[in-house]
């Protein structure tokens, strides 16, 4: 039983390495390909991972437009999902599409969620004028609370997940500014997690953050996510000064 314990934490720890390793630039980037990103999404006893990646990056992008109108600097929209759409059809969707673009399944997976999301929900022609802080909720953004997050993120059977979903959102923070690449000057604005930040070193940020802000606990986690990031990680002295975000539940 200990062997199998401690082979359990093995594998765990190889996860996370996975979901949280590299760097864009000053913004760091999960080390996953597109490749393992199916593979996790294929496995019944890793779907977890794969929706709790796939939760993040579409909360992000939904959060990058909303503080990117607060700069002045929103990204193109690249997609836009219906807010019906549940995440079984959104896994389904990255397999299948994996299966069929070997040549983008091979990079950050990230990118190739971003374009396969595009394909599949381009946005309506001037919906991307649309996004203000107000209407985050145009973009389908999921129903994890930062109350249900801190959950995850504290308890050892919830924190490959909670870093799944930490992984997602900090990636499509990135790939929000230009979802075909990140070379050239297409950086991150909200915030930008040096390298040498270890998983742990976020999780336990997260969860001292909201311990210090109840009144997010109850709010989407995504938008959590972006206001502590934001407040520890900023890509510079300017943004420190811009205006806390506005609530964007649902209505």
């Amino acid at each position: 039983m200990k062997l199998i314990r401690q082979t359990g934490r093995v594998f765990l720890l190889g996860m996370v390495c996975m979901f949280l390793g590299t760097t864009a630039h000053a913004q760091r980037i999960s080390s996953i390909s597109g490749v393992e990103l199916g593979d996790l999404c294929r496995k019944e006893s890793k779907r977890e991972a794969c929706g709790s990646y796939l939760a993040g990056v579409m909360d992000g992008a939904a959060w990058s437009q909303s503080f990117g109108s607060l700069v002045g600097s929103r990204p193109a929209t690249a997609f836009c999902l219906p807010a019906g759409i549940k995440g079984a059809q959104v896994r389904a969707l990255m397999v299948g599409w994996l299966a069929g673009h070997e040549a983008v399944a091979s990079q950050p997976a990230g990118r190739a969620v971003y374009q396969a999301l595009h394909d599949n929900y381009a946005c309506p022609t001037g919906m991307a004028g649309m996004y203000v802080e107000q209407h985050a909720e145009a973009q389908s953004i999921s129903s994890l609370s930062g109350r249900a997050l801190v959950s995850m993120c504290t308890h050892e059977n919830g924190l490959l997940a909670c870093d799944g979903y930490l992984a997602g959102t900090m990636d499509s923070e990135v790939w929000a500014r230009n979802y075909s690449t990140v070379e050239g000057v297409h950086m991150p604005v909200a915030f930008c997690v040096p390298k040498e930040v270890r998983g742990s070193q976020l999780r336990a940020l997260v969860v001292g953050w909201y311990a210090g802000h109840d009144d997010a606990l109850n709010e989407p986690a995504g938008r959590g996510i972006y206001r502590a990031l934001r407040a520890n990680y900023p890509c510079s002295s300017t943004i420190q000064s811009i205006i806390p975000l506005q609530s964007g539940g649902r209505r």
